[in-house]
């Protein structure tokens, strides 16, 4: 982070401590005012704010497996693990581990250069890039880039990687003979996975989260095109309705040379009610005609989206995409189903030929897949990333919560043998809840698991839905992030949950799962999986918690408690009363800020947490707010949500500033 930084740590100072002290206590006076029919909420099973959570068993690390790929001759898979920092090197033909490379911290992602001769492994959490000599397998260098990369690839000369960064919603474009970057491109929102056509053109970003809109309006994702000769982004491919775009592939020329993307399209506006007739969550591919060859003329680019659940049952979360070599099959996989769907790329490019409107409709039918799907094939625990060998007699598919790799004979198309990548046997509390996490089958029909929602471990979907109300419309709430959420009790944005055990247990039972759900022992795991999952280091904040000027001044306003005229705020209109820093920048109690709308039942709402809270747009219980400015410049008119209407331009920037490095 670059400028200028003030000399002392990001710590507080005794009278902020003091300040905040008196603040607190004159919140619990009021809230005991306001709300003297709704008691302050206790944590759960003992566990007080500041209260130290047990990370179980964290001295075990299991390898999860997440990404691959194939040396050009096909005898070396490459496997990226990104719970152990590992890159393996798995002979095919022995079907054995024979080499382990260190790489940085959370891989996520693998590329090869175009002469087989170096492998590129991003480091999701280290912001980075690992180069490894594709013979020696030693580390040659590592390469800085943008926040949170994870898909990477070459251009087809082997001169330039581009690299999708998660957190910065860019890619940065590394020129390979010097190791710097060149210049970062502006992709969606959440770019992850990365694909360069067949042709070399072109690369393709799928980005895993919609565009921040209206929370009343559907999503609409997008798919990124860089021209690789000008290295500037080229079209921007709208594909509406739909979120969590992953892997693509591209099948070849001879067989439509459409792009596939697999996606979830959510029916979040509608009330949960919905799930037992089906059809509340779907899971699909885009299937996209490049500009080059789309009918509808230059630049512009066919999107069909091809659902392949069947009616009566669902593929959660498709993941992985893969093409054979002669395009004859397309492979996708449910990593909430554990299948991989073999599509038919003959009949797919039948479906394809109907008219516009037919084209349209196919985005909600649900017996598509009866005419492209040939087998659902079984595969490990979460199946992720999936890659067919060159000449299209095999598969392999990762699956990441058995440490195993799953191998398809594409003749017969049945698997025919899985690899073990050789982690830790003994599951622990934590891997038995991430498993449970992952899994769509304690859903109705298997349409959705907690992963559908809090996709990447954790994240926000960045939607508002209709949770538990059967009238349409009305009390709406936005997603909200899983990461550092021990001690922030009670749950729900009107607080009704009291601990974690309720909120997983017979609430998603009865409102979300509309099944049995989790017995007790599996929502015990459940829970000490998602108290396991942090908040990365804030990329805003440098690393020895020193802030830039604008963040002092930031952090000034936020612990102000006199207005610019040099009057008292009371205490209930002062940031850090309602967002204290002692328990996680939350009062964890509910509060009327003024935000409620026409359509909302209640007008007090639970206080969030602001820890990372850059990272987790859009805010406020509806998700109104799509920007940190928003909150104040156009939700807070009467100076409920403390007050700011005294602050000029340049102080709530530096506002701003500070608030992105909590």
């Amino acid at each position: 982070m670059s400028g200028p930084r003030e000399s002392s740590s990001n710590k507080l100072t005794h009278r902020e401590e003091w300040a905040i002290g008196v603040a607190v206590l004159a919140m619990i006076f009021a809230v005991v005012l306001m709300f003297a029919q709704q008691p302050i909420l206790a944590s759960a099973a003992g566990r007080g704010p500041g209260t130290k959570v047990e990370r179980p068993e964290a001295e075990v690390r299991y390898l999860s497996p997440v990404a691959l790929q194939l040396s050009h001759d096909g005898r070396w898979l490459y496997v990226v693990c990104e719970d152990s920092d590992v890159m393996l090197v798995v002979d095919t033909r022995a079907a054995r581990v024979l080499r382990r490379v260190k790489v940085g911290t959370r891989p996520k992602g693998i590329a090869i250069s175009p002469d087989g001769k170096t492998l590129y492994v991003s480091d999701e959490t280290s912001d980075a890039v690992t180069e490894i000599d594709a013979q020696s397998f030693a580390v040659r260098r590592t390469l800085k880039v943008g926040w949170g990369p994870v898909g990477l690839t070459t251009d087809r000369t082997g001169d330039v990687l581009y690299v999708a960064n998660t957190l910065g919603n860019d890619v940065s474009v590394i020129d390979l003979r010097t190791g710097t970057e060149r210049k970062r491109l502006e992709a969606g929102h959440y770019p992850e996975y990365v694909a360069l056509s067949n042709d070399g053109t072109r690369v393709y970003v799928a980005n895993l989260l919609a565009r921040l809109a209206p929370p009343d309006r559907p999503p609409v994702s997008e798919l990124t095109v860089i021209d690789c000769a000008k290295q500037v982004i080229a079209a921007r491919v709208d594909v509406p309705g739909v979120i969590q775009m992953r892997h693509i592939a591209e099948l070849p020329s001879s067989a439509g040379g459409y792009v596939l993307v697999p996606f979830m399209r959510p029916k979040n506006l509608n009330p949960l009610v919905q799930i037992p007739q089906g059809g509340y969550l779907t899971h699909g591919m885009a299937v996209i005609r490049p500009a080059s060859s789309s009918a509808d003329g230059p630049g512009s680019y066919q999107v069909t989206e091809v659902l392949l659940d069947n009616i009566d049952h669902y593929y959660a979360d498709g993941f992985g995409v893969a093409e054979t070599p002669e395009g004859r099959w397309a492979l996708v996989t449910a990593s909430g189903a554990d299948v991989v769907s073999v599509v038919d790329a003959t009949k797919l490019r039948r479906l394809l030929m109907r008219s516009a409107a037919q084209r349209l409709a196919l985005a909600n039918r649900l017996d598509s897949a009866n005419e492209i799907i040939a087998e659902r094939v079984a595969t490990g625990r979460n199946p992720t990333d999936v890659i067919a060998s060159a000449d299209g007699q095999f598969a392999y598919i990762a699956n990441r919560m058995d440490d195993t790799i799953s191998v398809m004979d594409m003749t017969r198309r049945q698997m025919v043998s899985t690899i073990d990548l050789g982690g830790p046997k003994e599951l622990t509390q934590r891997r038995r809840g991430e498993r449970l996490f992952y899994d769509a089958s304690y859903c109705y029909q298997g349409q959705m698991a907690c992963a559908t929602c809090h996709p990447h471990e954790g994240l926000s979907d960045g939607l508002a839905w209709s949770l538990e109300t059967p009238q349409l419309g009305r009390d709406v709430v936005e997603n909200r992030t899983l990461y550092s959420i021990a001690g922030t009790e009670p749950f729900k944005w009107n607080g009704k949950n009291p601990d974690l055990e309720t909120q997983d247990g017979p609430r998603t039972a009865m409102y979300i799962f509309r099944s049995q759900g989790f017995n007790s022992k599996e929502v015990e795991d459940l829970v000490g999986y998602i108290f396991s999952l942090h908040l990365r280091q804030n990329p805003h904040l440098a690393g020895d918690g020193t802030l830039t000027d604008a963040q002092a001044r930031g952090r000034a306003m936020f612990f102000r408690d006199k207005s610019n005229s040099g009057a008292i705020i009371p205490p209930m209109q002062r940031c850090y009363t309602c967002h204290s820093p002692l328990t996680h920048f939350t009062s964890r109690v509910q509060l009327n800020v003024g935000t409620a709308t026409k359509y909302d039942t209640i007008s007090a709402f639970d206080v969030p947490q602001l820890e990372g809270v850059a990272m987790k747009p859009p805010y406020l219980h509806n998700g109104e707010a799509l920007e940190l400015e928003d909150i104040w410049t156009s939700y807070n008119p009467e100076d409920k949500h403390g007050l700011t209407s005294d602050m000029n331009k340049a102080q709530l920037n530096d506002l701003i500033e500070y608030l992105k490095t909590l």
